[in-house]
């Protein structure tokens, strides 16, 4: 039960676009009053962590995957700045209809939910992650995306990809510049098992162990110099994981006594 409603599981998750009314899979309970606020920054497990959700979750599950944040056009710009005054337009059928939302959103997008917002999203060594990503590109084409289509043109190494301005500051663009502390959940990509305990001890909900879209790592698949060019490059990223990597000690040892 979600602020006094029963949650209903098992249909397809919506996203921002659908409908909203359609039919309802089996009744469980859910300890937890706000709505959650899932931001998937990339490549961070967040594709694992969604379909978790979907399973758990089901209709009562928004995805939000519009707004494509690392693009920069005019149109992208303008495509949020439209997403966000539907989401201000519709917050009372929002929190009536949905108990989470998930996707490639910036935090501040659902800030018109106010307290009843449970902002939560997974870290991770900004390295890591930015190779992750950078290896994902190359075989994955995004064209809609004014950052891919820049990734691709100039055939970027790892290092002139970190370098870009939006990845500089990728954790605090998708956080909207709000503090880890704000986060009722932060978890840890490299600590998932454990994180996914957090999120059941703080919400009652027990997301499964799957691993979606995951990312190979290859140790020293780069030559040293390119890996310092990204660790120098990620290091406004790094001081954010780090603030968040105490964030999840600390909510860890209040919710699992570890």
């Amino acid at each position: 039960m979600i602020n006094g409603r029963l949650v209903r599981g098992g249909g397809p998750a919506h996203t921002l676009s659908s409908g909203i009314e359609s039919e309802y899979g089996h009744l469980r309970y859910v300890d937890f009053r706000n709505m959650i606020v899932s931001i998937h920054i990339p490549k961070t497990a967040g594709s694992s962590f969604r379909a978790g959700l979907e399973q758990q979750l089901g209709q009562r599950l928004l995805t939000d995957y519009e707004d494509r944040p690392l693009s920069d056009s005019l149109s992208d710009r303008w495509r949020r700045l439209r997403t966000r005054v539907k989401i201000y337009r519709r917050v009372d059928d929002l929190v009536t209809k949905y108990d989470a939302v998930h996707g490639h959103f910036i935090a501040s997008k659902y800030g018109c939910l106010g307290d009843r917002a449970a902002l939560c999203a997974f870290f991770r060594d900004p390295a890591e992650r930015l190779l992750s990503q950078h290896r994902y590109w190359l075989s994955n084409p995004d064209p809609k995306n004014t950052m891919w289509v820049k990734f691709d043109a100039r055939k970027m190494t790892p290092a002139q990809f970190a370098s870009l301005p939006r990845q500089k500051k990728l954790y605090r663009l998708f956080t909207g510049g709000l503090p880890v502390e704000r986060f009722t959940f932060v978890g840890i990509t490299e600590e998932y098992e454990t994180s996914l305990k957090l999120f059941r001890a703080i919400f009652g909900i027990d997301i499964p162990y799957r691993r979606v879209n995951v990312d190979a790592h290859v140790p020293n698949a780069i030559p040293p110099d390119q890996l310092t060019g990204v660790q120098i490059a990620q290091q406004a990223n790094a001081q954010i994981y780090e603030a968040a990597r105490r964030r999840f000690d600390t909510l860890c040892r209040r919710h699992l006594q570890r």
